[in-house]
């Protein structure tokens, strides 16, 4: 098998594309009709993002067994989850002060209101637990993701072999019973459902599709295309994404297709088998990708900020809606790179003595 060893620049592209989508869809508030607006059935693309953090996961996974197979699992468990979320800890800790403003500007002296349920578990990134995220609800994603993470890992590195072909389909169909027997709405994340979020269980399913996505990639990887071939799936490849982005406006097909057609496409994008890596093959894009994400991050409070402060058409909102994002997300991306390349400053500094 052909390792490739550079970093697909297309995905953060991607990551960039859903996140705008997902902006466009959380504006249907401003039409007072569900998934009315743009791109109003746009929750689905975080499918796309539990995807691609399985496939990265098991990925992480597999080379961490290889580098340190008799670490502690437990310390390797934490670092595994510190390494995913401290470079976006910059952009949420600014975005939870923001919304703190926004959501309690006439009462914003009174400590009181940090130390309410929801703020807490927000704050603490354990909004699956159930108790509502009332400043940022976009949060609920984050917190699902650590969760699932921290409880997979250690069963994922102490049993790789059955992991990726054994456990990771029977988690799948296993939480589709739940979700089926219990009558859980995944498409409404946040809602709390029996011990977790609904979005929980939306999580488990396509971090662990993500899981067989990482097999069908490396199964696509194991020839070496010829032109021919790199064009059919550039081809496949793009008509799927247009179509996913298609149904997310005009409502074609239904979640289980739509979770059959991300698995697809997340693994011929991973594999590198069509030309889209060499087009996007840019760190710009992995910039644009990160800037995607603290986008998602910060347009729930300034949606709430829209509708407090403005009653206009569906347009003008989302208009000005878009502008704060934008602006906001700008100075927090801004703000996270001024302390990131301190932090790596001072590292080098210390090994350096």
């Amino acid at each position: 098998m052909k390792e490739i060893k550079e970093r697909n620049y297309y995905i953060d592209f991607l990551k960039f594309i859903f996140s705008v989508i997902i902006v466009f869809y959380h504006g249907w508030l401003f039409t007072g009709i569900v998934e009315g607006g743009y791109f109003g059935r746009g929750y689905f693309a975080v499918d796309f993002y539990f995807i691609v953090t399985g496939f990265l996961f098991i990925k992480s996974v597999e080379k961490i067994i290889k580098k340190r197979p008799k670490e502690e699992v437990a310390l390797l468990d934490i670092k595994f989850i510190w390494n995913k979320i401290k470079s976006l800890l910059p952009n949420i800790i600014f975005i939870f002060i923001i919304g703190y403003i926004i959501v309690y500007h006439n009462s914003i002296l009174n400590i009181h209101n940090l130390f309410t349920d929801r703020n807490v578990t927000e704050f603490l990134l354990a909004g699956f637990l159930g108790e509502g995220m009332w400043i940022n609800k976009s949060c609920w994603y984050i917190s699902v993701m650590i969760l699932l993470l921290f409880i997979l890992f250690p069963i994922a590195y102490k049993y790789k072999k059955n992991y990726n072909f054994y456990i990771a389909p029977l988690l799948i169909i296993a939480t589709l019973g739940i979700i089926n027997h219990f009558e859980i709405n995944t498409l409404d994340p946040t809602l709390y459902k029996n011990i977790f979020i609904n979005g929980f269980y939306k999580g488990v399913i396509f971090i662990n599709l993500g899981v067989l996505a990482y097999e069908l990639c490396n199964y696509l990887k194991k020839k070496e295309p010829t032109k021919k071939q790199k064009i059919t799936f550039t081809v496949i490849e793009s008509i799927l994404y247009l179509f996913l982005l298609a149904n997310m406006h005009y409502a074609i097909a239904g979640k289980y297709l739509i979770a059959i057609l991300f698995f697809i496409a997340v693994a011929i994008t991973f594999s590198n088998i069509s030309y889209t890596a060499k087009w996007f093959h840019s760190e710009k894009f992995q910039k644009l990708g990160k800037f995607g994400f603290i986008l998602y991050l910060t347009n729930i409070p300034v949606r709430t900020l829209t509708i407090d402060m403005f009653n206009l058409s569906y347009h003008r909102m989302l208009l000005i809606y878009w502008l704060i994002t934008i602006f906001l997300s700008i100075i927090s991306y801004l703000l996270s790179e001024v302390i990131i390349k301190k932090i790596k400053e001072k590292r080098k500094f210390r090994k350096a003595i």
